[in-house]
């Protein structure tokens, strides 16, 4: 399998431009196997606010995810202005909600607590810079650097959950990253486990998912991960949390 050719536009010399169009949340441009590409977020109709500039939108369900929008969202590659490839993106978020959510400018909960029934509030905050959302790096260990972490959710309390976008080695289409053991599906993982796949230097790597005692967990997950010509593959296992320093049993291990 060769390397997908994927070089991005050092940030110093080009940086995420938002709202570059009335629908476009932000574009960045990339250049795939030689090509010059521009990558989009747009959105098909103006979107709604989401969890916005108030005191409730620094609670758990709204972490990540504040201060934001959401609506109907996609991902577009365009060469010399013409759209080459396409991923409807909200059918990866809830589908109670059916609706994508994005952040746009970033929440600082340890401050904004104690400002946000201030009046101006909401206009200080939409002074901050927007939230870069398409945040390049090499999650398969085979693309360049052509892939980025998209929030699709949150787990208790505030933990980010979501998925890897973009083109990889196995197809060099917008996809979301499956695992070799369930390639139909998405591969839903916390923010910290995609970013120590990542940032890995060996394969297999062992991930703590969920310590004992975490909001009432009666086990430890941990989820390990390995990676190679077939793309990507493992297990979440689950372990006992036994008392007194006793070693920890596997009581479950399931495909990733």
């Amino acid at each position: 399998m060769t390397r997908l050719g994927v070089t991005v536009f050092l940030a110093t010399l080009v940086m995420a431009t938002e709202y570059p169009a009335p629908l476009v949340r932000e574009e960045q441009e990339i250049v795939v196997d030689g090509h010059k590409e521009v990558w989009q977020l747009r959105w098909a109709t103006a979107p709604e606010a989401f969890c916005s500039p108030k005191l409730i939108s620094l609670t758990c369900p709204c972490l990540g995810f504040a201060y934001g929008e959401s609506g109907d969202l996609s991902l577009i590659r365009l060469r010399d202005g013409a759209e080459i490839d396409r991923m409807h993106l909200t059918q990866f978020f809830s589908e109670e909600r059916e609706r994508a959510m994005l952040q746009r400018w970033p929440a600082d909960p340890d401050k904004d607590a104690g400002a946000a029934n201030e009046r101006d509030f909401a206009d200080r905050v939409m002074q901050r810079p927007a939230v870069q959302v398409m945040q390049f790096g090499d999650y398969d260990h085979e693309s360049a650097g052509s892939e980025f972490y998209l929030q699709t959710g949150t787990q208790p309390c505030g933990k980010s959950a979501g998925i890897v976008v973009g083109i990889t080695a196995v197809s060099p289409h917008l996809h979301p990253v499956t695992t070799a053991s369930h390639p139909d599906r998405p591969l839903v993982l916390f923010k910290h486990e995609w970013e120590a796949l990542r940032d890995a230097k060996t394969s297999p790597l062992d991930i703590l998912d969920t310590p004992c005692g975490d909001h009432g967990a009666e086990t430890e997950t941990r989820v390990l991960i390995r990676w190679g010509r077939k793309g990507i593959d493992g297990s979440r296992r689950e372990y006992t949390c036994p008392a007194g320093g006793a070693p920890k049993k596997l009581v479950r291990q399931d495909p990733l």
